[in-house]
């Protein structure tokens, strides 16, 4: 069995079968180390800004979100080519649900307490139409994907089709980066060309550079078992 369909298996037979006290415990983990990271992100916002605002929380969240969802989306790589984290697969669905979770907040955040209103005339103007459609489309995906992350949708739609669906978790953070770059671009241009007075870049653009290794490594994964596949030929 090729050691993504067995990771993915294992996550599929934990959903399906994880005692509830467990569960419980896991949800409270992931929402705990989800707290920390916010609080690490937004002091590094604190700390490259002259001041901390609604709208920095609210991109602190959303980088959250993304640094979340792109560690569930990264874990089969990472268990395919290092052994060891094996054992972290079983927290692929809270790190997942969780990211859908400050996304959301992020979203509400953006249309409902945004000083930029009235929603959604403000993201259709030419230059942020882009960023506002994919960020769309990448949203629709996860809602998706959250909806069907339960142990009913696995028997009702089976598991080979529940797992090429889950696929689509790629394709959604694609557009989360594609967001996340067509909205930064013009505040990291600046630190990238040397133009920037501050020493260090603005955190949307590690988080964006993280988000890329999630998908060279989602790449790399697609090409190894590519070529041991025709090898078994």
């Amino acid at each position: 069995m090729p050691a993504e369909l067995k990771a993915q298996t294992k996550l599929e037979h934990h959903i399906k079968y994880s005692p509830v006290p467990r569960e419980l415990r896991l949800w409270g983990e992931m929402i705990v180390y989800s707290i920390i990271i916010l609080i690490v992100v937004s002091a590094y916002y604190f700390a490259t800004n002259a001041s901390f605002s609604e709208r920095i929380l609210n991109r602190a969240v959303g980088d959250v979100a993304l640094l979340l969802i792109g560690f569930s989306l990264v874990l089969s790589s990472i268990c395919y080519f290092w052994d060891f984290a094996d054992k972290y697969i079983i927290y692929r669905k809270h790190l997942g649900l969780v990211g859908s979770g400050y996304m959301t907040i992020h979203i509400v955040f953006s249309i409902l307490f945004s000083a930029y209103s009235p929603f959604p005339g403000y993201y259709l103007e030419d230059k942020r139409i882009a960023s506002f459609i994919g960020a769309l489309i990448a949203t629709a995906i996860f809602v998706l994907l959250a909806a069907i992350s339960n142990r009913f949708a696995i028997h009702e739609i089976g598991a080979t089709r529940w797992r090429k669906l889950m696929r689509l978790g790629y394709i959604g953070f694609v557009f989360v980066l594609f967001h996340f770059g067509a909205k930064g671009i013009q505040y990291w241009t600046p630190w990238l060309t040397g133009k920037s007075e501050s020493i260090f870049p603005s955190f949307s653009l590690i988080v964006f550079m993280f988000g890329v290794g999630v998908v060279i490594l989602r790449i790399a994964l697609w090409f190894s078992t590519s070529q041991k596949s025709k090898l078994g030929n």
